[in-house]
């Protein structure tokens, strides 16, 4: 077997960890930095992706992608894999809205939770390894059905926004949930919001939930976005552009305004990316510039938050769990509009901007986006407050060190 090169003063214990596609393609970008420090505390580390698909971006020298080479699936192969760990699966299709899709979705995954058993057999992955899934979804569901047949010793989850909040997936109901708790060794909530929300819903394992959350890196208040004199004022938003995100209910704003200059970026693409840029083009005044170069790498972002100025960074999405987008805006100091969802008003508030209503009109975020323009954006004192909010409470090195010494600790 061909195992990661380890670093000096690093656990022993190997950490596999599970991902939606990192380290391919272009999303999870956030995993770029946390990958560094778990590098640091971990011999080996091992990601076994979902789909990995798209170009394999860099990553620390001990660390190793696993790819399964699975066997097709069939109803047959999934009924092989029933026995008395699904009795708990079953007291929950009794609440399943969709129960046909319960039970097809039951097979696959114990066919998919035997095959990873061959990969994690096959480097000898079972004993003495931390299993950590990124995202509490079905990956998780794979682990407590191996964790159940005694296969693997535990493993421990985040959970996020879509893969906590049960009201934004279909019939507002995520299957496995309470099998996937009475199995996960530890939860870790990325917020208060998050955290509140799961201890509420399933009060009988709280012992196992934990807060943690995440960080972006900028070391240095030297790195603060500049700030200008320039008579046009510079906004930006950074998402995926989809319903969720709510990017037109920006350019209705803007198309409201018409006593000052702005020039609007927004960083990312989607399903509406075109309907967006349609959108722009027909309804923005001329005193508003707009530019939308689409998906970039996330450190092509970070070096416009570096070189550009930039006034505000605004986010208008109806559901969060806490954005890193804005984490990383006022790691360099930039000011914020937010809509008040999820765990956003946990990074936003008086030390750092404004926080919207959680379904603002085009006309409050409109207002709101000159108020702060013809206060706040553009004030020293304030923009230093906004890095060193983001400095006390975000600051990867921080979050993350003590997340890996919590990792360490569980092992």
């Amino acid at each position: 077997m061909n195992q990661p090169k380890p670093l000096a003063g690093s656990s022993m214990t190997p950490l596999c960890l599970y991902t939606a596609s990192f380290p391919y393609g272009h999303s999870e970008q956030f995993l770029e930095t946390e990958i560094k420090y778990l590098a640091e505390h971990f011999d080996s580390i091992f990601i076994i992706p979902n789909n990995p698909t798209g170009n394999l971006r860099s990553i620390p020298p001990n660390v190793k992608v696993l790819r399964p080479k699975s066997s097709p699936y069939t109803t047959l192969r999934g009924i092989k894999q029933l026995g008395k760990w699904v009795l708990p699966c079953l007291k929950e299709l009794i609440k399943a809205p969709d129960k046909k899709y319960f039970l097809s979705n039951l097979l696959r995954t114990a066919h998919q939770a035997n095959e990873l058993y061959k990969l994690l057999e096959h480097f000898k992955l079972t004993k003495k390894t931390i299993h950590y899934t990124y995202w509490f979804n079905e990956q998780s569901t794979m682990l407590a059905i191996l964790k159940s047949q005694n296969k693997i010793s535990g493993y421990i989850s985040r959970a996020h926004g879509f893969d906590l909040y049960e009201d934004r997936n279909t019939n507002g109901y995520i299957p496995f949930r309470s099998f996937q708790l009475q199995h996960v060794t530890k939860l870790f909530l990325i917020s208060k919001h998050g955290l509140n929300y799961i201890s509420s819903k399933y009060p009988q394992h709280r012992h196992k939930y934990q807060l943690s959350l995440l960080g972006v890196e900028n070391n240095s208040p030297e790195n603060l976005n500049p700030t200008t004199t320039a008579r046009e004022y510079h906004i930006v938003s950074c998402s995926r552009l989809v319903d969720i995100k709510r990017v037109h209910l920006i350019v209705a704003a803007l198309a409201t305004i018409k006593e000052i200059n702005i020039k609007w970026t927004h960083f990312g693409d989607g399903p509406l990316f075109e309907t967006t840029k349609a959108e722009a083009a027909k309804s923005l005044p001329q005193n508003i510039t707009w530019a939308m170069p689409g998906m970039v790498p996330n450190t092509d972002v970070l070096t416009f938050f570096k070189n550009k100025p930039v006034d505000c960074f605004i986010n208008v999405s109806s559901s969060e769990g806490l954005p890193v987008s804005i984490m990383e805006a006022t790691s360099y100091g930039i000011p914020v509009i937010a809509t008040n969802v999820g765990g956003t008003n946990e990074i936003v508030n008086e030390h750092t901007g404004i926080l919207l209503p959680a379904n603002p009109s085009s006309e409050e975020i409109a207002k709101t986006l000159i108020s702060l323009l013809g206060s706040q954006s553009r004030n020293p004192t304030f923009r230093k407050g906004v890095y060193k909010y983001w400095n006390e409470n975000f600051n990867a090195a921080h979050n993350y060190t003590a997340f890996c010494k919590t990792l360490e600790e569980i092992q």
